[in-house]
């Protein structure tokens, strides 16, 4: 086969491979494989059908396990909120968990506040309803409880099969990029139009396995909400009754209040704002006293002079 031949297949086999890397399942992978010119790309039949039957049974086993992830929240009730929340970080701990995030707060009358708030647990899968009934060990009451567990084993196993054929698209890819690149006259078009591909490939790889480390840390860690409640909160509110005993003291005890601002105020007055009056009162009738001293000797002098002044 000559060189120009080789150039013109190049472009046929590339998309023989993408046709191959976007098939949903193993057998579409399978009938490309078996369509797909064995000896342009220097490849023996045996190890094409090794590789489809990996994915084969790769795709099988996960089918095989089903894929659960476990939900729950409580909303109890306890007796002291900073001890229940000690005996629930032993038990998540003992439970091989940890936990995720909590968050409290003082809440309640101002004379009576208490500590109330919830957590976030994250515990493995298996020891779920195990945690479920230490938690409801711990409480005075149980007001709530909600467990939910969602098989997404179809997702995972569509996220399985995609992951396996994108990475035998991958391993596809760097090969013929080798043979390329070893052929005599392969032009540098060639050799970047097999590359691009491949960091397509890749970046489809890296998503794929990233949704795959999600689902595979939701279903092997189950999350539990906790609301904690303390008592003294979930206490009914009494109301006293009418005491007028009281109601006579606390206006006694206003009436006296009263008298003691009315005697201070009386003594700011007589000590500091009568003495502060007299003071600024001498200036003022000082000059009182010389204006009409001015006046007078003003009409003394007209009436000499026989002018009347108004």
């Amino acid at each position: 086969m000559n060189s120009l031949s080789v150039r013109l297949l190049l472009p046929f086999m590339i998309v023989m491979l993408l046709l191959a890397g976007c098939a949903a399942a193993p057998q579409a992978v399978q009938n490309e494989a078996m369509s797909a010119p064995v000896g342009e790309m220097g490849r023996d039949t045996a190890s094409g059908s090794a590789s489809l039957a990996y994915n084969g049974d790769a795709s099988l086993n996960v089918a095989m396990e089903r894929k659960v992830i476990g939900r729950a929240s409580l909303s109890l009730v306890v007796a002291d909120t900073d001890e229940a929340v000690g005996a629930i970080e032993t038990i998540v701990a003992g439970a091989g968990g940890f936990v995720a995030n909590a968050n409290f707060y003082k809440s309640g009358p101002d004379t009576d506040r208490a500590l109330a708030g919830n957590m976030t647990l994250r515990v493995p899968a298996e020891k779920l309803d195990q945690l479920l009934a230490g938690l409801e060990a711990l409480a005075m009451s149980v007001e709530s409880r909600s467990v939910s567990r969602e098989d997404v084993t179809d997702q995972y196993t569509d996220v399985a099969a995609r992951l396996t054929n994108l990475e035998a698209t991958e391993r596809e890819l760097l090969a013929l990029l080798s043979e390329v690149r070893e052929r005599p006259g392969s032009t540098a078009e060639e050799i970047l139009q097999v590359h691009a591909r491949m960091s397509e490939i890749r970046g489809e790889i890296e998503s794929v396995q990233g949704r795959k480390n999600l689902l595979d840390n939701l279903i092997g860690l189950a999350t539990v909400e906790v609301n904690l409640t303390p008592d003294a909160l979930n206490r009914p509110i009494v109301v006293a009754g009418w005491q007028p005993t009281g109601v006579a003291r606390s206006a006694l005890r206003g009436l006296i209040s009263a008298l003691q601002w009315l005697g201070s105020a009386a003594i700011w007055f007589v000590i500091f704002f009568l003495p502060l009056a007299l003071v600024a009162a001498i200036p003022l009738a000082a000059l009182n006293w010389a204006f009409r001293w001015a006046i007078g000797r003003v009409r003394q002098f007209m009436a000499k002079r026989g002018q009347k002044v108004e």
